[in-house]
């Protein structure tokens, strides 16, 4: 008990340096156990499915002239059941489904429901490993128009009322009936829809290609037996492809495709494993940082409180005493700056939220509590070991002289490494918000503002002739065309053959645009016009870049899908198809004067108040169609989320470890001032003026800062070029 009195009077004594201690411990666990929980959380992804270590994802290759394309998450549709029907002593189960080809919303009533769904065959749930609460999917989902549901989807919707039976409308277009309740699925899920709708609901209507000749829009997964050898699939697998592909399509490209754990799938993207190392990488330079700003700030108070501990023990504490109660005091530290940690959480939770892309009730789950738990570990151990063995080992002798000692061997590497860590995240900071502001304002090669584009289909002539004068008649809309698709969301591809046939590359096309489309765009023409006629097309400078035309593109002919040979009328000048993480890439586009598919609509100003107009006027007059507008700019904005999440990492670690390095350097300061005071007073005396005191001191820091400045801003490049690979275009 005597200890802890003793503690509690020292920490009173001393509450202003205990204070900064407080803050900067708060602010360094605060960021680095976000932080670490974030890699934590993204190491959990998938780990809810049932035997989740038998559950692989189908992954394809394809490749034109011997030259392999990246592998990619999309297939064919029969590659699954075919895997499941070859290699049965393996493989138990299989599954193809499809994201995009249901992303329209449902309707209960006039009730809209945005959640996500997906269309899958019937051994979804036994392939994935999901528990089904009511009914039998591998009977229902055979049929058409039927959906399961999820509990938590299921209470939404229908309240406490038994949702078997009910049924629910698709787009305005067909109802579905429930049939079936499944468990719910967490956010760290790469398949976690609200709903199932079956394969035959999309088989029923043509929708899309499920083929072995492309139609590569299809996720796959396969269940292997427990104990398999997963290695047969691999190893078997080209074959069993080649048995199966029509004998033209294997003269065009080369497909193949490989298995491998679904938990890698997510682990294993380029952005999740850039950001996974840089994360981690800040996590342990805060922590570190914080950790050492402690030990500096506890070594400057030994000048003060040595005389303190040789009462101590001349009272009969022993060294071991003396560092229990050093240890003691940092507890009691550590545990009011996890008291600050938890109020600056809850205070601003959602800025902390959005920071970390994740909710803090999944980041700080039970299941990943061993994370703050760690770290607050590690900070006891540096924070309190180290110091606490320098005052247990202070001698008895301190009560009779003044401790001189100015222990600089301790303090200056702990400066350095400050100065270091924070040139380091600073410049990290600098990098990483400019670049974002470069790729945000950057010219894509046409105009994206106050753009909103929609997908709206008419068949008929006279529907799609009334629609446009419908939007052309808006007082607000300053001009309205259409085209397949947009640059901001891509483009599907075409292959491209020579004379003879052969395939020579494949092409982003955008299969029909209205004459007045690239005008409205702000698309600048290098060469030639517009296309006017069916069997024109138009082509950007990759296109002929890469096929060797030069100048000399306008009224060449190429093949684009083995239809008849299209005539080049005009080249455009690249712009940009996707984000500028995404290479330049080669554009083709044909001529079609119907308006459909989707829509592009200038806005006049202010701009977000006629797209809530635009949006409620087109609600009311098309009753049979979903048509959501949304704007260009603010799709491009969140092409650039993950960007913009770290940005706001990085600058809220600036800040944090900036903060640390001040306190750090204020303690240091104080106790050189302290240290030196003699020193400092007989310079005084001999007619040293302020600014000469100021300077004296300045010029110790500023030796150990130089040089750290200069080790910190090298790492910073480093880590900078690891995070810029991501770009296509880079400041």
């Amino acid at each position: 008990m005597k200890q802890i009195y003793y503690v509690i009077q020292t920490l009173l004594r001393g509450r202003g340096s205990n204070i900064i201690k407080v803050i900067s411990l708060g602010l360094g666990l605060t960021m680095s156990i976000l932080l670490f929980s974030r890699v934590a959380y993204e190491q959990s992804f998938d780990t809810c499915f049932k035997d989740y270590d038998n559950l692989y994802q189908v992954w394809s290759i394809f490749s034109v002239k011997g030259e392999k394309f990246e592998p990619q998450e999309w297939n064919c549709g029969p590659v699954a059941g075919a895997i499941l029907e070859n290699f049965p002593k393996e493989v138990e189960s299989a599954v193809s489904l499809s994201t995009s080809m249901v992303s329209a919303p449902l309707y209960n009533g006039s009730v809209r429901l945005d959640d996500r769904k997906i269309a899958a065959d019937s051994l979804f749930f036994r392939t994935m490993g999901i528990d089904v609460l009511n009914g039998n999917p591998e009977k229902d989902l055979v049929q058409k128009d039927i959906i399961f549901l999820s509990e938590r989807f299921a209470r939404k919707v229908f309240g406490e009322e038994n949702p078997i039976g009910k049924t629910l409308n698709y787009d305005h277009q067909f109802d579905l009936t429930v049939k079936g309740i499944y468990a719910n699925l967490p956010e760290n899920a790469t398949i976690n829809p609200e709903a199932v709708i079956s394969m035959p609901t999309l088989w029923s209507r043509n929708w899309n290609n499920y083929s072995w000749s492309g139609g590569d829009s299809w996720v796959e997964f396969i269940r292997f037996r427990p104990g398999a050898d997963k290695s047969v699939v691999n190893a078997r697998i080209d074959a069993m492809i080649d048995k199966y592909r029509p004998a033209e399509d294997k003269k065009e490209y080369g497909y193949t495709a490989f298995v491998q754990p679904i938990r890698d799938t997510y682990r294993n993207y380029d952005d999740v494993q850039r950001m996974r190392v840089i994360m981690s990488i800040l996590g342990f330079a805060i922590l570190f940082i914080a950790a050492l700003n402690y030990v500096l700030i506890s070594i400057s108070s030994l000048t003060y409180r040595a005389k303190a501990v040789g009462v101590h023990k001349c009272n009969g504490a022993s060294g071991g005493k003396i560092f229990g109660m050093f240890l003691l005091e940092t507890g009691i530290i550590i545990a009011a700056a996890l008291l600050l940690m938890t109020l600056v959480l809850l205070n601003f939770r959602e800025f902390f939220e959005d920071t970390a892309a994740a909710k803090l009730s999944l980041l700080l789950a039970p299941e990943r509590i061993w994370v703050p738990l760690t770290v607050v570990g590690i900070l006891f151990m540096v924070g309190g070991v180290l110091p606490g063995r320098l005052f247990a080992r202070i001698p008895v002798s301190q009560v009779f002289r003044r401790y001189t000692e100015g222990k600089k061997g301790w303090k200056r590497p702990l400066l350095f490494i400050q100065f270091a860590g924070v040139a380091f995240i600073c410049g990290l900071m600098c990098v990483v918000m400019v670049q974002y502001q470069y790729v945000l304002n950057k010219d894509m090669g046409y105009n994206p503002q106050r753009m909103a584009f929609a997908n709206a289909y008419w068949n008929e002539d006279k529907e799609s002739d009334a629609a446009l004068r419908f939007f052309k008649g808006l007082p607000y809309v300053e001009a309205v065309t259409s085209a397949n698709n947009t640059p901001v969301s891509g483009y599907s591809g075409s292959m491209i053959r020579d004379a003879s046939g052969n395939v020579l590359f494949s092409t982003r096309a955008c299969y029909y645009m209205r004459e007045d489309y690239p005008a409205m765009m702000g698309m600048a023409f290098k060469a030639g016009r517009m296309a006017r006629t069916k069997d024109e097309i138009i082509v950007n400078e990759t296109f002929a870049d890469m096929m060797h035309w030069g100048n000399d593109a306008v009224g060449r002919t190429v093949d684009v899908d083995n239809a008849a040979q299209m005539k080049v009328a005009g080249v455009l000048k690249d712009f940009q198809i996707g984000d500028f993480t995404e290479a330049k890439m080669p554009f083709v586009a044909r001529y079609n004067q119907h308006f459909t598919g989707t829509v592009h609509v200038r806005l006049k100003e202010p701009f977000t108040e006629n797209l809530q107009k635009l949006n409620h006027d087109v609600a009311e007059a098309f009753h049979d169609q979903t048509i959501d507008f949304t704007g260009y700019e603010k799709r491009i904005e969140n092409s650039y989320n993950s960007v913009r999440v770290f940005r706001n990492a990085t600058l809220m670690a600036a800040v944090t470890m900036f903060f640390i390095m001040l306190m750090g350097l204020i303690g240091y300061t104080t106790d050189e001032v302290r240290r030196r005071s003699k020193e400092i007073a007989i310079r005084k005396v001999n007619g040293a003026e302020a600014s000469g005191i100021l300077e004296m001191l300045s010029r110790d820091i500023l030796v150990v800062a130089a040089p750290a400045v200069v080790i910190g801003t090298v790492l910073a490049w480093y880590v900078n070029g690891m995070w810029m690979e991501q770009f296509a275009e880079r400041i």
